[in-house]
């Protein structure tokens, strides 16, 4: 099965890397995900929907509402661990830090996704909107995070390192689709052998999947919120039938990882956080 198409970070040229630009300034994150990358293989999509969303996304208002929905208390802690743990991951105090910093990186810009989808799924499927009053509050947003290390390539991993990363593979759009987190988590082999050890069973868990979907339709919902501040667009999205519902099985993939996102990268910090011996 083919890997999902992207239009990746360095290769975006005009518009789409102005709005690429753009993200990662209200995202205040270092990356575009990777639902934006694949929005923008289909001509014209990014621009249309970036354009109806941006009014929100200037004042905090879709990032603040994805935020304040985040509930991941029911999810169970995940196995410690020490300094000697990752000293024998071949991980130091600066690499655990990174680490803690690309989780806390995907903690942030998921939830915001899950909103947005939510505004991309309601145009799509041509829902009738409730819109409210317009919010007038505006958010700070927080500061940037630190610039995360690039995923690594798949040329570059062992077939080893391949299979340990298809272990948190899923579809989307008819295509292998990968978190990005794990793709980063990759540099440190030994430690992604550990998530995976600890994530896998989570990941066929009915309990935490149903945890995991709650948390999605919790924020995903709440885009409702935000209807108030968008500026709806007379023209249709620039979308063959086929093309449309490419996208709404993207949107439904991305609906079941980025919980997980929220929960287990939350997981993983504190996995690296909680226990005093890492200090």
């Amino acid at each position: 099965m083919d890997r999902m198409r992207e239009l990746s970070e360095a290769d975006a040229r005009g518009s789409v890397a102005k709005i690429y630009e753009e993200i990662r300034k209200y995202y205040a994150a270092p990356y575009v995900s990777s639902l934006f990358r694949h929005l923008a293989t289909y001509p014209g999509l990014l621009e249309w929907i970036w354009n109806i969303t941006l009014p929100a996304f200037e004042t905090g208002l879709m990032q603040n509402t994805g935020w304040k929905h985040v509930d991941v208390s029911g999810l169970k802690p995940l196995t410690p661990l020490s300094k000697e743990d990752l000293a024998a991951m071949k991980i130091d105090c600066v690499e655990k830090n990174i680490i803690i910093e690309t989780c806390l990186t995907f903690t942030r810009v998921s939830p915001i996704n899950l909103v947005f989808a939510g505004c991309l799924e309601h145009l799509l499927l041509g829902k009738k909107i409730n819109i409210s009053a317009k919010k007038q509050d505006e958010f700070p947003l927080p500061s940037e995070l630190l610039l995360l290390p690039k995923m690594v390539s798949w040329e570059d991993m062992t077939e080893r390192e391949l299979t340990v990363l298809n272990i948190f593979s899923t579809t989307l759009a008819g295509e292998t689709f990968i978190p990005g987190i794990y793709r980063i988590l990759a540099r440190w082999p030994l430690y992604l052998r550990y998530v995976a050890d600890e994530l896998r069973p989570l990941l066929h868990d009915p309990v935490i999947l149903n945890i995991c979907k709650k948390i999605a339709d919790n924020i995903f919902c709440s885009a409702s919120e935000v209807f108030g501040n968008l500026d709806f667009p007379e023209k249709e999205p620039p979308l063959n039938e086929a093309q449309k519902q490419q996208v709404l099985q993207a949107i439904g993939a991305y609906r079941g990882t980025s919980p997980q996102m929220v929960g287990f990268g939350t997981l993983l910090v504190n996995a690296l956080s909680d226990n005093s011996s890492n200090n």
